[in-house]
């Protein structure tokens, strides 16, 4: 994606992006029909806030090979956290998709390409408006984790932010360096963030 700090994006265009993603991250968490609803509240928000330059981001990724490294370091990560959460006696919540993957196959690229809209998209207005970019990753992570809150709720918010900031909010910086690293190409994350998923949900 050409450099975002070599355009500018007003102000509304900020508030109307961010209206559709909230609006398509709401009817997703709560409806069970909405599954689209973030993906194509995503795809709203980045023609109304990049406009044609929106269009770079789903170029051909370069480096193919950081996708299977992006998904063993986060599976290896995550193995070491959750084994350390239930050695200090934290009871987190599995995703409740888990062991339903037959169910949901064809309709996870879609929710998750709408996840890398959303993710994808903080980290390039923040870096526009400008934020540096660790500021801007990290932005775009903390949003990313909190997000998950509901879906991993455990009855503790201690627990479930620990939860979600650690193995979420973890998972989303890594496909945003993945973004970065494989030519700003939204492909390169959303393929790192498929594999991760549909590992997990096995």
């Amino acid at each position: 994606m050409e450099d975002v700090k070599n355009f500018k994006i007003e102000g509304w265009r900020l508030g109307v992006g961010g209206v559709a993603l909230a609006s398509g991250f709401w009817l997703l968490s709560t409806f069970p029909w909405a599954w689209w609803a973030l993906f194509i509240g995503g795809l709203i928000a980045w023609a109304v806030v990049f406009q044609g330059h929106a269009r770079a981001a789903f170029s051909m990724p370069k480096k193919l090979w950081i996708i299977p490294i992006g998904i063993v370091v986060y599976l290896l990560f995550g193995l070491v956290v959750g084994n350390l959460a239930l050695k200090f006696g934290l009871n987190w919540s599995a995703n409740p998709a888990a062991g339903h993957l037959g169910l949901l196959i064809f309709k996870i690229p879609f929710m998750l390409m709408g996840e890398e809209l959303l993710g994808i998209g903080i980290l390039e207005a923040a870096r526009n408006k400008g934020a540096s970019l660790t500021t801007s990753t990290l932005l775009s992570a903390l949003i990313f984790g909190l997000m998950h809150v509901f879906v991993y709720w455990d009855g503790s918010w201690f627990s479930t932010l620990l939860h979600v900031l650690l193995l979420q909010g973890v998972a989303r910086l890594i496909f945003n360096y993945v973004y970065l690293l494989m030519g700003k190409s939204i492909w390169g994350s959303w393929l790192t963030h498929v594999g991760v998923d549909l590992l997990a949900l096995l």
